[in-house]
């Protein structure tokens, strides 16, 4: 994992100078709650998991709440998190990885 100065200074370059800030999912984050596992903890973890091939440079890499973390595991391309589901995707020629939040029958929301 991380050390804390280096997920500070990601949690600086994505969430800004505050203190409180939410996850993809909608979880809500607190920046000194670093690798604390409670109501506002939270994790910088690999999109791709290293395990199954993802790299570990920046491109691969997200701020997530520590429940979401737990619940999306290694699953990947597809996992759900709060009833939703996402996919992870690749961009091959900016060699980077991110989300889209899938559509579903009752969610009129496109992607993240």
């Amino acid at each position: 994992m991380f050390d804390k100065k280096d997920a500070f200074k990601i949690w600086e370059q994505e969430m800004g100078n505050k203190e409180y800030a939410y996850d993809f999912s909608g979880r809500k984050i607190k920046k000194s709650d670093y690798m604390v596992d409670n109501q506002v903890g939270w994790v910088i973890t690999y999109l791709k998991p290293i395990e199954l091939g993802g790299p570990t440079h920046i491109g691969n890499i997200i701020i997530m709440h520590y429940r979401s973390f737990e619940e999306k595991g290694l699953n990947y391309p597809i996992f759900k998190i709060i009833d939703k589901e996402y996919k992870v995707c690749y961009n091959e020629k900016d060699d980077y990885y991110y989300l889209e939040k899938l559509i579903g029958d009752d969610d009129d929301s496109y992607f993240i």
